[in-house]
């Protein structure tokens, strides 16, 4: 069975850490006056400290950066207009956008793997010399599917970005993908309850190679589902540079090191009903 890669983009397409967006570039050149950019950096540390893939009532926003509700309604409003910030679902709520999170540190790791799955993850990152995440699959009414990033292992720090797959549409990372294709339909909605099918020959594809695959300028991600039976457990990825993925025989023998590392994982897997884990 090999694995179909898309055609590379064009030579001038390289992958680059986020930009900085203009309020924080402006911050950084003393355009603006150091009382309101503490004010407004107060705010965007408080939303990361809150959770920076999840979206917050006002009123706790205000709290968690010390600021008065008004005050903090007016830098958030600014925040939006430099696109940091966004409305959430509910009224009086809001989230960091996508550019925003990207600026967030990316955790390696938060200790909540089993020292079996860990074990798994070090070895799959020295066999390829590739970013190796751990996702596991949540579902919370007002947030809907989302993955969570439990452990990566990155040698990097350029790439922890692209490996954490922080993506506000599941549909739209490769870890996202895979496990789409396998969580129960009713729990694969948005946070607004829309839901987040696949096309069908997507699904089918992940499904019969056990493999999704996103290419972006300069980096490529794989993912495979984390299988007992066919409940997921979690999703395991491979992150790398774009030109190590050219060949497809290399390819290839990345993604069959990836399932390999995953069936090792499921099979140390503490014995908790899979299903409950995305519930």
């Amino acid at each position: 069975m090999s694995l179909d890669v898309p055609p590379r983009p064009s030579p001038s397409a390289y992958w680059s850490p986020p930009a900085v967006p203009p309020v924080l570039a402006a911050v950084s050149e003393g355009r603006q006056p150091p009382q309101s950019a503490g004010r407004g950096f107060r705010l965007l540390r408080a939303l990361l400290r809150l959770g920076a893939e999840e979206e917050h009532q006002l009123a706790d926003i205000a709290r968690a950066a010390g600021l008065q509700p008004s005050h903090a309604s007016k830098l958030l409003k600014a925040a939006g207009l430099e696109n940091l910030v966004e409305p959430g679902t509910r009224r009086g709520a809001y989230r960091l956008t996508r550019d925003a999170r990207a600026l967030a540190p990316v955790s390696t790791g938060t200790g909540r793997t089993t020292p079996a799955v860990r074990r798994i993850i070090e070895d799959l990152q020295q066999e390829t010399g590739l970013a190796v995440s751990w996702h596991e699959p949540h579902f919370r009414p007002g947030l809907g599917f989302h993955l969570t990033l439990i452990d990566l292992a990155c040698p990097l720090p350029q790439l922890r970005a692209a490996a954490a797959q922080h993506e506000g549409d599941a549909r739209t990372s490769a870890a996202g993908r895979a496990a789409l294709a396998y969580a129960p339909a009713e729990l694969a909605v948005s946070a607004d309850d829309r839901p987040l099918t696949l096309a069908p020959a997507v699904r089918d594809t992940i499904r019969s190679t056990r493999i999704a695959l996103r290419r972006c300028p300069g980096v490529c991600t794989l993912a495979t589902p984390v299988l007992r039976g066919q409940h997921l457990i979690a999703v395991l990825s491979l992150t790398g540079a774009e030109p190590l993925f050219h060949d497809p025989l290399r390819a290839q023998e990345f993604a069959v090191l990836l399932r390999r590392a995953a069936g090792r994982a499921a099979g140390s897997w503490p014995g908790a009903a899979p299903a409950r884990r995305i519930a």
